[in-house]
């Protein structure tokens, strides 16, 4: 339907707007700014098939799957699920920078943490989350940030120029910790149907467990 291609198109729209004010420095000027981001984002995009894990993949053939069967045409279906396939671009360009480290790597060293915790997963059930109640739509909207917002956070953390390294080696040393933390979203992954309560506690453990 119309109502559907028009609310894929605010979200993926949304979230990429949301990160770019994340990341202005203050009294950054806008074009500055972009100028700054475009080289990491251009990277990033050039290489989005092959840097995508299984769950974002998925996420991309849902939303693509969703637009053709309400009609959308290709050429809108294709931009669509473009810049949900960038989605998290914007805050691996800037922190790229931040650290000096190339956003491949970093990106590599992202979707390894989310794989491993089980959080590429929820961000992708957040997103697939249709709430009727506006309340609910700004929480499961937050979710979706935070479960990508955590990682970025915990990776600016970090000080060497290997990052993927410093993922394995902050598994290791909290392993019994992120055994737990896996064991809860493995027990979400068995629900019917995930839902916006289960995935805040999700996203609450993950805050904790990312901290240490």
């Amino acid at each position: 339907s119309c109502a559907r291609r028009k609310y894929s198109s605010l979200v993926a729209t949304r979230s990429q707007i949301a990160d770019l004010l994340r990341v202005c420095r203050p009294g950054e000027d806008i074009t500055a700014m972009l100028d700054r981001l475009k080289p990491g984002i251009d990277s990033l995009d050039r290489q989005a098939k092959t840097l995508l894990k299984e769950e974002a993949l998925a996420q991309s053939g849902r939303i693509a799957a969703q637009l053709e069967a309400a009609g959308a045409p290709t050429a809108l279906v294709a931009k669509i699920v473009r810049i949900f396939e960038l989605d998290g671009a914007v805050g691996l360009a800037d922190l790229g920078q931040r650290r000096g480290i190339g956003e491949t790597e970093l990106t590599h060293a992202f979707t390894h943490l989310g794989q491993a915790l089980g959080l590429d997963w929820a961000q992708a059930n957040a997103a697939r989350i249709v709430a009727g109640d506006p309340w609910e739509r700004l929480l499961i909207a937050g979710l979706a940030r935070d479960f990508q917002q955590l990682r970025l956070e915990f990776l600016a953390r970090g000080t060497g120029t290997n990052p993927r390294a410093e993922v394995e080696t902050w598994l290791a040393q909290h392993a019994a910790r992120v055994g737990q933390f896996v064991a809860l979203v493995e027990r979400a992954k068995k629900a019917p149907a995930p839902n916006a309560a289960m995935l805040a506690q999700i996203a609450g453990q993950a805050r904790v467990l990312l901290g240490r």
